[in-house]
């Protein structure tokens, strides 16, 4: 009997449940974070757009309040 392996075993995140429960849960966290991420980028995009607009009437003195 290995006295390392027997108390590994009662522990259940060492057991095959627990590591493929951990392998799901990190496949989700980054399938989540890509999408996450990829909501963001395209966010940051259209602010970068509309700022970029804005700052452009307000050169030409369309926007009064700029």
């Amino acid at each position: 009997m290995d006295l390392v392996a027997t108390p590994l075993q009662l522990i259940p995140e060492f057991g095959i449940p627990g590591i493929l429960s951990t392998l799901v849960i990190v496949v989700i966290a980054l399938l989540v974070a890509r999408v996450l991420l990829n909501v963001a980028v395209k966010v940051a995009i259209v602010a970068a757009i509309v700022v970029g607009v804005l700052w452009f009437f307000g050169l030409l003195r369309f926007i009064p309040f700029l």
